[in-house]
């Protein structure tokens, strides 16, 4: 149980978005690399890691651009221990290890590619949401 001086704690949302983003881009360029040094040549076709590789890039481009169906978060900064801090942060760490260990035990990266793929869209939406965040930070006229 938190005391109460740790309830207090609290991650501004472009420090958690960049995290975030951080940790997706670095999952997937682990997972690209493993593809490319410890799978067989065969077994992961180089035409779809160069496209995983620049998944993020588009993903971010897509959701800057899709209609969006829920209103923009203005929270400058959220508690350490909310749901919403451990699922943004957990969700790039337990899929990159999830999608490593899966290509690594089969032996494919071309089974598991899918998998790879959404890592790279998930770092594509924290990057946009990262973007957003610290636009939202400059525009912001309250107090900081």
């Amino acid at each position: 149980m938190p005391t109460p001086a740790q309830a207090n704690v609290r991650i501004s949302a472009v420090s958690l978005q960049l995290t975030a983003t951080l940790l997706g881009l670095v999952g997937t360029a682990l997972v690209i690399l493993q593809a490319l040094f410890w799978i067989p040549k065969g077994r992961a076709n180089l035409a779809v890691l160069i496209f995983t590789a620049c998944v993020p890039v588009i993903a971010a481009l897509f959701f800057a651009l899709a209609p969006r169906r829920v209103e923009h978060q203005t929270v400058q900064s959220h508690a350490w221990h909310a749901p919403m801090v451990c699922v943004t942060l957990g969700l790039p760490l337990l899929l990159t290890i999830l999608v490593m260990l899966l290509i690594g035990a089969s032996g494919s990266f071309n089974n598991f590619s899918g998998l790879a793929m959404l890592l790279a869209a998930n770092a594509g939406r924290n990057l946009r949401e990262y973007v957003g965040s610290l636009m939202r930070r400059t525009t912001d006229p309250g107090p900081r």
